[in-house]
C-alpha cells in the first residue's frame, strides 16, 4: 500500500512539474488557446463535426477580437469569417480572416498563413470514450496562427500585401480545407503560403524545421534572414517527406511558393496522449515570433520570386539509361541440390511514365549476362548428383522488366528525390547458353516476376532488382531448374 501511495505521489508530482505555468504572455495566451481547443467537450474536433463547428467558432471569435477582417463571402453576398464547403458527402468548414495591405500596386498579392483546427474525434473502446485531443497536431499550431494575427494587427499599418490567416478544417482526412481555399482562389496573386503544423515540441525536437524552402528563389538564405535568437533553424529544399504532409501540399502543386513550420513528430500525435500539458508554450511563443517577422518580410518585400526546381518525376515521360551488377542462383525444385551464386550483370536503356504523383510505370531494355554454377550429372544416364563439383553456366538475353512504382517523396538538400518500390513482370530472349564453355540446349523465352526498390535523386537513382524466373531454363528432363538474379542498379533519367 505505501509502495503505490508513493508511485501516485510521484506521479502527481511529475504531472505538476510537467503542466507548469507559462510567464511569458504570448505563452500564457497560447496555452489557453490549446487549453479550449482540446477541452474534452469539443471529443478530439473531428473534421466536419458538430464539435469541430464549435472549435470554429471558437477561432472566429478570436479573429473578430483581434481586428481581422471576414475572409469569405456566404451565400447571400454577406462577409463571413466561415468559408463553408462540402466534400465526399461531408460539410466543413474553414475560418478565414484578413489583414488588407497598403500598397496601392501590392494589396492583390496574398500572403496565406494556414494551421489546420481539426483532429481524429473519439473512439469508444469497450465502456469508456477516448478522445484523441491533438494538442500539438494541431492546436499548437493554431495557437500560433491566432497570436501572429494579433502580433500583426498591431503592425498593420506596415503591410504592403494582404496577409490571410486560415485555419483549415478536414486536413486530416486529406487536406479537404487547403483544397477547398486554393480552389476558390486566383493562384495567380498568392505569392507564398506557411502551413504550422505541430510546433508544440521544440523543447524536444530542438529545431524547427521549415520544409520547402527551395520553392522561393533564394530561399535558404531568405528564411535564415529572418530574426530567430531563440530558434535553431532546420530547412530542407523538398516541401515532402515520406510519410507525412501538410496542407501546404494543396499550395505546392498549384506552383505557388509554400513551406511547412514544424518541430516535427516527437509528440504522441495521433495518439490520446497528446494532451495540453505537455506542450512548450515557451518555445511555442519563440515560433510565434519567428512567424510574426516571416508574415512581415513576405508581407514587405518588393518582390517574392518562385523557385521551379522540375524533378524528373514532373515531366510525364522520363528516359535513361541503367546497369546493374549482382549475382544469379538456380533454383531446383524437389532436389538436395543448390545452387550457389555467381557473378552477373546487366545494361540498357530505361523509361518511366509517371502516373501521377504517387504512380509510375517502368519499363526497361536489357542486355543480361547472367552467370550461373551448375550442378554436376552423371554422364550415363545426365541425372543431377549431389557434389561438390559445379560446372560454369552462362546465358547471354535480352530482357524486359516492367514494373509499377509506388513513390514517396523524400529527404532534403541535394538529396531531395523519391523512394520507390515497384512489383511487376518480365520478357526474357534467351540468345546463348553455355556449359563450360559449350554450347547446350535452353530454352530461349522465359519469363517471371520483377521486384525493385530504390531512391531516386533527382536525375540519379540508386537501387536493388530483382528477377525470379517462373519459366524453365532448360526445356525437358531434369533440367527443371530455374534461376533468380539480384542486382545493384544505377539509373540515370533525362
Amino acid at each position: 500500500m505505501k509502495k503505490t501511495i508513493l508511485s501516485a505521489l510521484c506521479a502527481a508530482l511529475c504531472g505538476l512539474a510537467a503542466a507548469k505555468s507559462p510567464s511569458d504572455p504570448t505563452a500564457i495566451r497560447l496555452r489557453g488557446h490549446v487549453d479550449t481547443l482540446t477541452a474534452d467537450s469539443l471529443l478530439g474536433r473531428a473534421g466536419g463535426s458538430e464539435a469541430s463547428r464549435r472549435a470554429a467558432d471558437y477561432i472566429e471569435s478570436e479573429f473578430a477580437a483581434i481586428g481581422l477582417r471576414p475572409g469569405a463571402t456566404r451565400d447571400d453576398g454577406d462577409r463571413s469569417f466561415i468559408q463553408r464547403f462540402e466534400r465526399n458527402g461531408g460539410h466543413y468548414a474553414n475560418v478565414v480572416g484578413f489583414l488588407p495591405g497598403n500598397d496601392p500596386q501590392l494589396r492583390s498579392e496574398y500572403i496565406i498563413l494556414g494551421a489546420h483546427y481539426d483532429h481524429l474525434g473519439f473512439r469508444i473502446k469497450g465502456r469508456d470514450t477516448v478522445i484523441y485531443h491533438g494538442a500539438d497536431d494541431n492546436a499548437s499550431g493554431t495557437a500560433v496562427l491566432i497570436e501572429t494575427a494579433r502580433r500583426l494587427k498591431e503592425r498593420e499599418q506596415q503591410l504592403k500585401r494582404t496577409v490571410l490567416f486560415v485555419a483549415f478544417d478536414g486536413e486530416e482526412k486529406g487536406l479537404y480545407g487547403s483544397e477547398a481555399l486554393v480552389d476558390n482562389m486566383a493562384k495567380e496573386n498568392v505569392k507564398f503560403m506557411a502551413s504550422i503544423d505541430m510546433v508544440g515540441w521544440l523543447a524536444g525536437a530542438e529545431t524547427l524545421r521549415i520544409k520547402g524552402v527551395g520553392t522561393l528563389a533564394d530561399g535558404e538564405a531568405l528564411f535564415a534572414e529572418i530574426p530567430h535568437a531563440d530558434l535553431t533553424l532546420r530547412m530542407q529544399n523538398s516541401p515532402h517527406d515520406v510519410f507525412t504532409s501538410s496542407d501546404h501540399a494543396a499550395f505546392i502543386s498549384r506552383d505557388i511558393p509554400a513551406v511547412l513550420l514544424t518541430t516535427g513528430t516527437k509528440s504522441p500525435y495521433h495518439q490520446p496522449e497528446d494532451t495540453a500539458e505537455k506542450l512548450d508554450y515557451e518555445g511555442m511563443a519563440a515560433i510565434t515570433d519567428y512567424t510574426t517577422a516571416l508574415a512581415m518580410d513576405m508581407a514587405t518585400r518588393p518582390e517574392i520570386a518562385p523557385k521551379t526546381v522540375r524533378e524528373p518525376r514532373q515531366e510525364r515521360f522520363n528516359g535513361g539509361i541503367t546497369a546493374g551488377i549482382g549475382s544469379s542462383s538456380l533454383v531446383i525444385p524437389h532436389s538436395a541440390v543448390r545452387g550457389r551464386e555467381r557473378f552477373s550483370w546487366n545494361a540498357g536503356i530505361t523509361g518511366q511514365y509517371n502516373i501521377n504523383r504517387h504512380f509510375a510505370l517502368r519499363a526497361n531494355l536489357l542486355y543480361q549476362h547472367r552467370t550461373f554454377r551448375f550442378p554436376e550429372a552423371d554422364p550415363t544416364t545426365g541425372q543431377l548428383i549431389v557434389s561438390n563439383g559445379f560446372r560454369k553456366l552462362e546465358m547471354s538475353s535480352l530482357t524486359v522488366p516492367v514494373s509499377c512504382l509506388l513513390t514517396i517523396d523524400s529527404t532534403d538538400g541535394i538529396l531531395d528525390g523519391y523512394l520507390y518500390v515497384g512489383l511487376g513482370g518480365y520478357y526474357s530472349y534467351t540468345f546463348s547458353s553455355r556449359i563450360n564453355y559449350a554450347d547446350t540446349d535452353f530454352n530461349p523465352h522465359g519469363g517471371g516476376i520483377a521486384f525493385q526498390f530504390g531512391w531516386q535523386m533527382r536525375h540519379v537513382g540508386i537501387g536493388c532488382t530483382v528477377l525470379g524466373d517462373l519459366s524453365r531454363l532448360f526445356p525437358k528432363g531434369v533440367m527443371a531448374m530455374r534461376g533468380t538474379s539480384a542486382y545493384f542498379t544505377v539509373s540515370y533519367l533525362f
